[in-house]
């Protein structure tokens, strides 16, 4: 299961890609991971109980 999804974006062709990648603050796997929605820990507590 992936684990990030998409980021809605205004961006209408390449260059407004750019600009909005240079200057944006939200990062896709910061604004849609699903251990992230859990808790700000629960990749590290997967990860200490063995799961990966």
């Amino acid at each position: 299961m992936s684990c990030t999804g998409a980021v809605e974006s205004p961006a209408a062709n390449a260059q407004d890609v750019l600009a909005e990648v240079a200057t944006s603050t939200l990062t896709e796997r910061g604004a849609t991971r699903a251990d992230d929605r859990m808790s700000e820990a629960a990749m590290e507590d997967r990860k200490r109980e063995g799961y990966f």
